[in-house]
């Protein structure tokens, strides 16, 4: 008696999803808008999972990376630091929306993976006199948890010397899902494995090292390749297509 073969027990990593084919040139004759209704809609399907799928990879590596980072760790603002401007003054001043700033982990250490930032201009005043930056950074926690921290650096000229300092408007924990819409995949991506090779080799100065640091780094570098070879292959698809159309 014949017997299916089994499973392999250990699940592989996660990868993007393909893209759905597009209709053969030769169909073009046949193609009816109900058709290219379905097809539209598979395609805007595909970056669904695209996304589904990126937002798995990255909750996958931070759990593989957490030894190292905890290595890494800094604190996201020290206890020492305050607030440079209340919260309220600058919502006037720039239209900068305050949203959850009391959180318990703020002073927390954590390991950065990414951030954005965007110039403000300041409301009824000279942008040569005084000025400001909304940054937006994304951090991991020792525990696994991501979450996001939002200030405002601020400027002013006093006595024409310049005076800085920042505010903290905005802090919240967010799923993997989130931080797709706000900052750049594969750059999460080179900021964790830095954070792996550079963490292995604190925890390695202090005889510290996981003992399970080989199959976590083994596992860690088999995604990253996945990903690499996928996203090439997703390249070079576009740039076949755009041979073709110019």
């Amino acid at each position: 008696m014949n017997e299916e073969p089994k499973r392999s027990e250990e699940s592989p990593a996660p990868q993007g999803a393909t893209a759905p084919a597009a209709p053969a040139v030769e169909e073009a004759d046949q193609f009816t808008p109900q058709m290219a209704r379905d097809f539209f809609l598979s395609v805007l399907d595909y970056g669904q999972e695209e996304q589904d799928a990126k937002a798995g990879i990255i909750e996958e590596l931070v759990d593989l990376l957490l030894p190292e980072a905890r290595a890494l760790a800094q604190p996201i603002r020290p206890k020492s630091s305050g607030d440079a401007r209340a919260p309220e003054v600058l919502e006037q001043q720039f239209g900068v929306t305050v949203r959850e700033r009391g959180v318990s982990w703020i002073h927390e250490p954590a390991v950065r993976l990414a951030g954005t930032s965007r110039r403000l201009e300041p409301r009824g005043a000279s942008p040569v006199e005084s000025g400001g930056e909304l940054r937006r950074e994304l951090f991991m926690l020792t525990d696994g948890r991501l979450v996001t921290v939002e200030t405002v650096g601020t400027w002013y000229l006093k006595d024409s010397l310049r005076v800085s300092g920042d505010t903290l408007v905005g802090a919240r924990e967010v799923a993997p899902a989130e931080v797709l819409r706000s900052f750049d995949f594969v750059s999460i991506l080179k900021v964790m494995l830095e954070t792996l090779f550079d963490g292995a080799a604190a925890l390695k100065e202090r005889n510290q090292q996981s003992e399970d640091i080989v199959e976590r780094s083994g596992r860690f570098f088999t995604i990253i390749a996945q990903v690499a070879v996928s996203m090439k292959e997703n390249a070079d698809q576009l740039r076949r297509v755009g041979d073709t159309l110019a």
